[in-house]
């Protein structure tokens, strides 16, 4: 009898074992496609400032570009500011209690002086690729800006004769941007990165001005010119900067940034006129290309040089447009229209490049 319970529970033990080695294999993390890039008409290419993140970590420079598709521009008579201080808010704004920062400024390493031989044109560069040596190929007596989408500037720079402007992107470089712009690191500084935007510095209005008038603000007694945050070219990104405005009304602009991504020569320039109609300031203009984030059709390669062309022709006319860059300097166009790229693989200028560096 014992050795008949014996054997039945060898039997269940048998089964038991059996059982389990049939039971449910545990699951790996989803595999995301972590390189495709959402798009739509409202957001633009908002995926691609996470890359550009990424990949410029390994370079130094945290470059981030990005935008949105631009609609035709509408029309505003919303109070202009001046070119020192921003309007009055024409309606009851949140009160702004946010102290600007106090504390003194460390002394720079080394004041920032030009080699005396920065472009007297309006061309710039939109540079994520830290000091690559390449950087030599694009510095002629048209190109005169560089930035990196960070307080980072390439060490190379500054010996090549370029006006380096550091950026404060977003809440996450602040602690840098305190550390490195400093009087004399610069002469000019630009704000945000499509504040308006979730994926991109996305930023309230009353945030973006807390922060403005803390880090940004006092800059301007130390001799640097303030230009503005640059939202997208999608319909919210202009009242953002009405609201902006509004909660910084007693901040200080040298400049308005801005971004525009679609595939009309006539449609960039009434937007251009637009933003500086509505906000009467001098235009920086420091991301745009022939992208269509529309899901038509992309330019084809002579469009884009014509666009080109009609775009920088118009620009360099206007006064009131004291700088450009176009999205391209780079090797990974990231989802943008590579007929758009200003860099061959040699790291030497495109066909497209020369024209744009000898705008």
């Amino acid at each position: 009898m014992a050795a008949i319970k014996l054997l039945n529970l060898l039997a269940i033990s048998s089964l038991a074992i059996l059982a389990c080695s049939f039971g449910a294999t545990p699951a790996n993390a989803l595999a995301t496609d972590r390189h495709h890039i959402a798009r739509s008409a409202a957001h633009g290419h908002d995926g691609l400032a996470r890359r550009k993140r990424d990949n410029a970590a390994s370079k130094r420079c945290k470059a981030r570009p990005s935008s949105s598709a631009a609609p035709a521009p509408s029309s505003s008579s919303d109070p202009a500011p001046s070119s020192s201080q921003a309007p009055a808010p024409t309606s009851d704004a949140p009160a702004n209690n946010q102290p600007a920062s106090t504390s003194a400024a460390p002394a720079p390493s080394a004041t920032y002086t030009s080699s005396g031989n920065t472009g007297s044109g309006k061309v710039g560069l939109a540079w994520p690729n830290g000091a690559d040596d390449s950087l030599k190929n694009y510095k002629t007596d048209k190109v005169k800006w560089l930035y990196t989408w960070s307080p980072d500037i390439p060490d190379n720079a500054r010996e090549l004769g370029f006006e380096v402007v550091p950026m404060l992107w977003g809440d996450n470089q602040v602690q840098e941007f305190q550390e490195k712009v400093v009087q004399g690191y610069a002469n000019y500084v630009l704000g945000f990165n499509e504040p308006d935007q979730a994926g991109q510095s996305n930023m309230t209005p009353q945030h973006a001005a807390d922060l403005w008038k803390q880090y940004i603000d006092p800059l301007k007694s130390q001799g640097y010119k303030l230009i503005s945050p640059a939202v997208t070219s999608a319909p919210a990104g202009k009242t953002w900067m009405q609201d902006f405005f509004k909660a910084c009304d007693t901040c200080h602009f040298d400049a308005l940034a801005m971004h525009w991504y679609d595939v009309s020569a006539d449609a960039f320039i009434a937007y251009v006129e637009d933003f500086h109609n509505t906000f009467n300031l001098p235009i920086w203009v420091t991301e745009y290309a022939c992208q269509n984030f529309n899901g038509g059709a992309q330019c084809s390669d002579s469009e884009i040089a014509s666009f080109m062309a009609q775009t920088t022709n118009f620009m360099d006319g206007a006064d009131y447009v004291q700088a450009y860059m176009w999205f391209g300097a780079m090797h990974d166009m990231q989802g943008v229209n590579v007929g758009n790229q200003l860099m061959a693989s040699s790291g030497g200028p495109t066909q497209l490049g020369y024209q744009f560096i000898n705008a």
